[in-house]
């Protein structure tokens, strides 16, 4: 942890302390949150507060702290677990990931050199698959040619569904054999927080970025969205999803809605997962193995 901080203060970057009770929740369908007394919610990331002092002109700013996700049990999952997220003014998604590969290498204790790869050529490579073009039938080939067990039921997998799939079963597992690589350029849909671009290739890709190191995902960054319409607009459509899967819907965040449209500065941002860095620089193959009371016995 000392070496964490000393390496975003060397680079004059601000720590600060935001609230982990929080009286609005994220909308994201595919997290779940502790809801306490008082229709508040225990933070799944410092990130729209964060984001709330960037608006108020903070500039770059890092905060290592704990963060709480329902469910989440397993061995690269705790409920509860430790974080350093921080935002950079005026970086470009680029410098941000050299930063990330620099963080990384100060923890390992050696240089760690990241491959970049988009994500639609992930799945080309390492999954055979177009997964923007694929039919059903050629996503169930593409498991049967890797021998990965399909799906109990396939009829009522989305396209989404299968990205996820193929991710967990064909991506990951060969991220792990070929080194750290950050894969980016997420497709629209799961662009959450994150600015969008249209592509030579006609489609709309999301300028975000995810750190793999042995088959663990590291972090989650992107170039922040600005635009509080739009950042409304998807709030929204993370509500309807999350009510069609029976989940519970959140309080939106007015207060952080209210600082982007007050105007929060171009700039880029990551979440990093400090216990699974401690993990895989201790070299320890389970989470709870850097966690001194890991859940659900704490």
């Amino acid at each position: 942890m000392r070496r964490v901080r000393a390496f975003f203060e060397s680079r004059g970057v601000l720590e600060v302390e935001t609230p982990v009770v929080s009286s609005a929740g994220g909308t994201d369908p595919q997290l779940d949150y502790f809801e306490v007394e008082g229709k508040r919610y225990l933070t799944t990331s410092p990130e729209f507060h964060m984001k709330r002092l960037l608006a108020a002109g903070f500039g770059d700013i890092f905060q290592i702290t704990k963060s709480f996700r329902k469910d989440e049990f397993g061995a690269h999952h705790n409920n509860e677990f430790s974080m350093v997220e921080w935002y950079r003014v005026g970086m470009s998604q680029e410098q941000l990931m050299d930063e990330v590969e620099a963080l990384v290498s100060e923890i390992f204790g050696k240089p760690i050199h990241a491959r970049r790869t988009r994500w639609i050529d992930a799945f080309k490579n390492y999954a055979g698959v177009d997964p923007l073009a694929a039919s059903d039938n050629d996503f169930v080939e593409a498991c049967k040619s890797r021998n990965i067990p399909l799906p109990a039921d396939t009829t009522d997998m989305s396209r989404e569904d299968w990205w996820d799939y193929l991710m967990v079963f064909a991506v990951e597992p060969a991220l792990a054999k070929n080194g750290p690589e950050f894969i980016l350029d997420y497709p629209q849909s799961q662009a959450a927080l994150a600015q969008t671009y249209v592509g030579e290739d006609g489609h709309t890709w999301a300028r975000r970025f995810e750190l793999f190191v042995e088959q663990v995902e590291l972090c989650n960054g992107y170039t922040e969205l600005t635009d509080a319409a739009e950042q409304r607009r998807r709030f929204q459509a993370d509500l309807e999803i999350r009510k069609q899967m029976g989940k519970p819907l959140p309080t939106l965040d007015e207060n952080f809605l209210a600082a982007l449209e007050s105007g929060m500065p171009a700039c880029s941002g990551v979440a990093l997962g400090l216990d699974r860095l401690f993990m895989l620089a201790m070299d320890k193959k389970e989470i709870k193995d850097v966690i001194l009371f890991p859940s659900p016995v704490a």
